[in-house]
């Protein structure tokens, strides 16, 4: 699977969720009275599309690495012969390292002060899922590699994993008011807007929780998960020391 086929399925997905949710957030957002949404969506676009060819650019000489590594060593993958069965637990593995690498972003202070970037959007939507320092990207990517030569995780791993999690991202970062009893419920399973709105929060204790990225178990197994229902005057981004 070259580059471009890894890319241009995520790219679709990535643009019919970011319009659906942009859309829904017009007709029922849970933060009212918006301003400049327009101007506030261009610059975390533009961060995301500068971070997208960061991104592609490094992954090809992750998978070049890669590439070198596989015939010595197959990873996790090579010892299970069900495909669909590796797929999936590959796919499980790849979401609990994203968790552990988002508690590692707010845990540590050199991570976390390009990590910072991310939530000093005090005006959260469905953009802000975008918004990452470049350096973060970079770190994430050099941070990954053996973790993905660990687990044999290839482009197709890769890209299945993407797109599933990348539509539950711009979710839990969108300003969609869902029903409470249905945004509760769906925080069993995935982070819900409400579940990863307290993430958001100004508030110490609510920042330093709820960092699922497509799973919320991971917060639940963990102890990092907190709850509540979350207020329409929720304050979000960072407060200045």
């Amino acid at each position: 699977m070259s580059e471009s086929d890894l890319q241009q399925p995520l790219f679709l997905v990535a643009a019919l969720s970011c319009g659906a949710l942009w859309a829904l957030e017009s007709l029922f957002p849970f933060f009212k009275n918006r301003q400049a949404r327009l101007k506030h969506a261009l610059v975390n676009l533009l961060v995301g599309a500068f971070n997208t060819l960061l991104s592609s650019l490094s992954a090809v000489g992750l998978f070049f690495v890669l590439a070198e590594i596989r015939p010595y060593w197959q990873g996790l993958k090579g010892v299970i012969d069900n495909p669909i069965f590796a797929s999936v637990v590959l796919v499980t593995c790849l979401d609990l390292w994203a968790y552990l690498w988002h508690r590692l972003n707010h845990q540590v202070a050199f991570l976390w002060r390009f990590h910072r970037f991310h939530h000093c959007d005090s005006e959260m939507d469905v953009t802000t899922g975008f918004r990452f320092h470049p350096i973060e990207i970079l770190l994430s990517e050099l941070f990954r590699l053996p973790i993905f030569a660990l687990l044999g995780i290839g482009a197709t791993e890769l890209l299945l994993y993407n797109l599933l999690s990348f539509p539950v991202i711009l979710l839990h970062h969108s300003n969609v008011a869902l029903p409470k009893s249905f945004d509760s419920a769906l925080s069993y399973l995935i982070p819900s807007p409400n579940f990863h709105r307290l993430h958001h929060s100004v508030l110490q204790s609510e920042m330093n929780s709820n960092y699922g990225s497509m799973l919320s178990v991971w917060d639940r197994l963990f102890g990092s998960m907190q709850w509540r229902n979350v207020p329409n005057d929720l304050r979000l981004g960072v407060e200045e020391s």
